[in-house]
């Protein structure tokens, strides 16, 4: 039976975290390391996605394996290059006081968002980081899973996402999107709900 529970998920870069600074550095030197001449902008149009997936969209065939392990371990080394956005903790706490249950779900490892979480002390119900048990963004999966498990109905269930392809993963889910406009989206894009500050969460969700 579905129960009255409801939950609201997360996006973590460009939603919970301002993380372009590291993402910049590090895919600086990863070009740096590995000779590839290929601008920041050109990899930021594919945030969202997992990292060897936006290679293969840049035509980066070899070495796939030791780039992303590069970029990792830049990444991890300029973790201090990430901030954590205005009011973010304030206000997850509101909805956990109102009993929502709340999750994250990115393309960003499991390794690389746990210690994310860790340095911003950051808690969540579930945490979902691209596996080969479930498809990524924008398929459904991780979604669809969370919702079975807990047998919370679509109507319950809350994305927030900054990225095009996030509005895609939740229309796919058949659940409600909520635009964080201050995010990483290049393309201008208007949805029926957005936000331009995180704790703007507030007015769409009761």
């Amino acid at each position: 039976m579905p129960t009255k529970k409801k939950i609201i998920i997360f996006d973590l870069d460009g939603v919970l975290i301002n993380s372009i600074l590291n993402m910049e550095v590090s895919w600086d030197l990863t070009c740096k390391k590995f000779g590839l001449d290929i601008k920041f902008i050109n990899y930021k149009k594919n945030i969202g996605l997992p990292f060897k997936i936006i290679l293969k969209k840049l035509n980066i065939k070899k070495n796939v394996n030791l780039i992303k392990n590069y970029y990792d371990k830049c990444s991890t080394k300029n973790i201090n290059l990430i901030k954590l956005y205005p009011n973010v903790k304030k206000t997850i706490e509101h909805f956990k006081n109102k009993n929502f249950l709340t999750a994250v779900i990115t393309s960003k490892d499991k390794k690389r968002t746990k210690k994310i979480l860790t340095k911003f002390d950051l808690k969540f119900d579930y945490v979902y980081s691209p596996s080969k048990n479930l498809k990524p963004k924008p398929f459904p999966d991780q979604i669809i899973k969370i919702l079975s498990k807990e047998k919370i109905i679509k109507r319950n269930c809350y994305y927030i996402g900054d990225m095009d392809l996030d509005a895609h993963f939740a229309k796919n889910a058949k659940i409600r999107f909520i635009f964080a406009k201050y995010g990483y989206e290049i393309k201008k894009i208007k949805r029926k709900y957005e936000i331009k500050k995180f704790e703007e969460i507030k007015k769409i969700i009761k």
